[in-house]
């Protein structure tokens, strides 16, 4: 009796849990494609005019393309770096490596506000830079920096470099070794960790608020839709974006299990 109750007990959290997660964003679809666009009752009918409207929106558009650039520019740049950085932490023991592992993390737990503040002052007080989408890109490199370093060095600790020495022996040199054996092992970590780094630099809107200039991010536009209460149009491209983000998730997680990048293959 005791542990039925306190099965059922979970059951009613779990449930709970989802519902609290998800009746928000379900009650915000609904209203996409909803007559009335901002109350759910009196229901008033279906319509696709709001996902018309918003996708004919020229600000909006331009908003989209800007964040798509930008968030694929400093995936790119942070997948790069974050892939380097990694090898660097898990094959070479050198002074101040833990220093290091932990700045390398510090974007990811420093508060948007004051990470997005710190590097305004720097780009105008140090750089002397004008803000625009190439200081967002920059801002955008290093906040999704510590989302690659953290999967690649973890599925680097626990790989098997007897694989690597045994294509040496086979005459392998260091790049051959490199492309053919141990690329496509981390190959799965690196493309999840670029594509988390996508995602938080197109969803951000603190750190690209702070930086920048004259061309808007999506993040941006959609608070400015907020302010002027637009609500039909903010609807209509925030269930697009839970479509593309979705989308991209699946895409990833297809790519291989997360856990099998931080334990190998035999679940060690």
């Amino acid at each position: 009796m005791r542990q039925r109750t306190i099965s059922r007990l979970l059951y009613a959290v779990t449930v709970l849990t989802l519902v609290f997660l998800w009746l928000p964003l379900t009650v915000m679809i609904f209203l996409s494609v909803a007559e009335n666009a901002s109350t759910v009752f009196p229901f008033q009918g279906f319509t696709l005019s709001h996902m018309v409207a918003a996708l004919n929106d020229g600000l909006i558009m331009r908003s989209v393309l800007n964040s798509a650039f930008v968030a694929t520019v400093a995936a790119s740049i942070a997948t790069v770096i974050g892939v380097l950085a990694s090898f660097a932490l898990a094959r070479y023991d050198f002074p101040w490596k833990d220093t290091y592992r932990t700045l390398l993390i510090t974007p990811m737990i420093v508060p948007g506000i004051v990470l997005g503040l710190g590097l305004l002052v720097f780009f105008n007080t140090v750089l002397g830079m004008s803000l625009s989408l190439f200081t967002i890109i920059l801002t955008h490199s290093l906040y999704g920096l510590p989302f690659v370093v953290l999967i690649v060095s973890s599925r680097l600790y626990a790989f098997d470099s007897s694989v690597e020495e045994a294509a040496r022996d086979l005459g392998a040199d260091q790049w051959e070794t490199f492309w053919e054996v141990t690329f496509p092992i981390i190959r799965p970590a690196v493309m999840a960790g670029a594509v988390f780094a996508w995602i938080r630099s197109f969803e951000d809107f603190i750190r690209a608020f702070m930086v920048q200039g004259t061309e808007n991010v999506l993040t941006v536009t959609m608070y400015g839709l907020i302010k002027y209460n637009s609500t039909a149009k903010m609807n209509a491209i925030s269930t697009l974006i839970i479509v593309l983000i979705a989308v991209l998730l699946a895409i990833g997680m297809n790519l291989g299990s997360v856990t099998e990048y931080v334990v190998d293959a035999e679940g060690e």
